[in-house]
């Protein structure tokens, strides 16, 4: 009777570990999705609010303040090639002697963060004191300067942020979407 008892507990727990198997194979590419779509959002949100906030500084301290790409996050590096900003940037004032006041390290090895104005890839962004963007209005152009974050799953998981010339920051809603609707295009 021992013997039949230890071979059925055997026998259950076998067929346990096989079923736990089975459920974390099925949940390990869901896992997967998740930690991907938070780390963008994430990365998404970071940009939003280092913006943001030069903006606001660039008001409160009656002068230029630049979010630029940065490898070292102590200095512009001035990468503006596409994919660029995926080394880090920082917050900075624009005197005579520039002072950091924010800065974010480099994004997951995977991604890529591009800064696109009028249609030439930027390696800052810079606020006035009024809160406007520099480049747009030496340009007297009304258009935004959009920033396009990337992964490996392409431009159907692509996060889009823009900053109008008025200053005003918004992120999509959607992946794979711009503001406005329209679809996104990774470097």
């Amino acid at each position: 009777m021992r013997d039949a008892n230890a071979g059925v507990t055997l026998f259950e727990l076998l067929l346990t570990i096989t079923i736990a198997g089975i459920l974390v194979a099925l949940a390990t590419p869901s896992l997967t999705t998740f930690i991907q779509n938070n780390r963008q959002t994430s990365e998404g949100n970071s940009l939003v609010m280092a913006l943001d906030y030069a903006r606001s500084e660039a008001i409160k301290e009656d002068a230029n303040v630049e979010v630029c790409a940065s490898v070292d996050g102590m200095n512009c590096s001035n990468n503006a090639n596409p994919g660029g900003w995926a080394t880090g940037w920082i917050v900075e004032t624009t005197a005579a002697v520039p002072t950091v006041l924010q800065s974010m390290p480099a994004l997951d090895a995977n991604n890529t963060l591009s800064a696109a104005f009028n249609g030439n890839n930027v390696a800052e962004v810079t606020f006035q004191p009024n809160g406007f963007v520099l480049g747009a209005a030496n340009a007297s152009l009304f258009v935004p300067t959009y920033f396009t974050l990337c992964d490996i799953r392409g431009a159907a998981f692509a996060r889009d942020v823009e900053v109008s010339a008025i200053g005003s920051v918004q992120s999509a809603q959607t992946a794979g979407q711009n503001v406005n609707g329209g679809p996104l295009a990774c470097p």
